[in-house]
């Protein structure tokens, strides 16, 4: 009985300090993402040869567990985000290059690797462990000794920021090289300017970008095949058919006809289908949910005297609003093809997973604190 007490008391302050405005649209984002993954994948499943209902009953699993780390790392401490973010990249860098050295090429990239009957993708588990760090790095006011140098901590936070790009364009994924830059600007950007250094590496960036321009085919034809007007693409011209077709609210769910032409519509052209489906209003709907979202925790956060949470929330905020508008760009022909998922919404377990932790850090980062002791806050 008096165990029962304490959880409910535990959970009672949980919910005190939490900010549920944050948490209502997050979940609420979840489960728009159930019901669209729910009308736009069976017929995926169908050209695939599988059962009907394979993508729905995985999305709800991975939704499951998606909603198990939002709520998990939303207890964390500061202490406890920094320890198992130290964790979690160095399993996440050991995984992508045991990917990278036993994994065999699946669709022009090694992304995905199998453990105990499982696959996922460790490049998106990287993600928000590798800004935790970036944060505890450029927030460094000593300079620490490494084989006999001095280095600060924004030099050792691009030496990271160097080595696991190199990782992540060896698989390759340059889609996901961009954003890890771009979310290291902003980072970057929170803790002061240097000039010098944003200059070098604005440069550096641009030159990794050439040569992953003229060593890797994909990302050539890519970029070639969005340049020239005279290449059609069979998918963002079906996508942008669909935009046209919803209109305002929609030809109704289950109605359109898109993802009976493209393979990825319940993954990166997930966005399109809704359109088609739900209207304008919706699509204006998720984007509003979105920039809630995103200024929601910004403004949470820019009270705070803690420069390692204003740095590591930006980031981990930057890095959701990304993704999100990177998947939008795609479909409506902005930017070439990537593969990006829009977040929550689009079918992918690793991703969606991986999100619900950036989320849950979020929420934890602005959350109203009692106390802090070890791993989790101790009310």
């Amino acid at each position: 009985m008096e165990a029962r007490v304490v959880i409910i008391n535990f959970f009672e302050r949980w919910m005190k300090s939490i900010d549920l405005i944050s948490i209502t649209l997050i979940v609420l984002l979840m489960i728009l993402g159930l019901l669209f993954v729910t009308t736009a994948s069976p017929n995926v499943a169908k050209l695939k040869s599988l059962n009907e209902f394979y993508f729905i009953k995985k999305h709800y699993l991975f939704a499951f567990f998606s909603i198990m780390a939002l709520i998990t790392f939303s207890f964390f401490s500061i202490r406890g985000l920094i320890n198992i973010s130290c964790l979690g990249l160095a399993l996440s860098i050991i995984s992508i290059v045991t990917l990278l050295l036993i994994s065999k090429e699946n669709n022009g990239s090694i992304r995905w690797l199998n453990f105990i009957g499982l696959s996922f993708q460790p490049s998106e588990f990287l993600k928000p462990f590798i800004i935790i760090i970036f944060s505890v790095l450029l927030n460094l006011k000593e300079r620490i000794k490494l084989l006999g140098y001095s280095i600060s901590g924004k030099i050792l936070a691009f030496l990271l920021l160097l080595i696991t790009s190199l990782l992540i364009l060896a698989q390759p994924n340059f889609s996901m090289f961009v954003i890890l830059f771009l979310v290291f600007i902003f980072q970057y950007l929170t803790v002061g300017i240097n000039f010098r250094f944003l200059f070098f590496l604005g440069a550096i960036s641009i030159l990794i970008a050439l040569l992953a321009y003229i060593k890797l085919s994909h990302v050539q034809y890519r970029i070639d095949n969005f340049l020239n007007s005279k290449i059609t693409h069979f998918q963002i011209e079906k996508s942008l058919e669909a935009y046209q077709a919803g209109g305002i609210l929609g030809k109704g769910p289950g109605q359109g006809t898109v993802k009976n032409n493209i393979p990825d519509s319940h993954t990166d052209f997930i966005f399109p289908v809704v359109a088609e489906e739900y209207g304008a209003l919706v699509c204006i709907l998720l984007v509003f949910i979105l920039l809630a979202i995103f200024f929601r925790g910004v403004q949470k956060i820019s009270n705070s005297q803690n420069q390692f949470k204003v740095t590591s929330c930006i980031g981990l905020l930057i890095l959701f609003i990304i993704q999100a508008f990177i998947n939008i760009a795609v479909s409506l022909k902005l930017i070439p093809t990537t593969g990006v998922t829009f977040p929550f919404l689009s079918y992918g377990g690793s991703s969606m997973i991986s999100m619900g932790i950036v989320m849950g850090m979020v929420l934890s980062l602005t959350k109203k604190k009692f106390k802090e002791k070890g791993l989790i806050y101790v009310y």
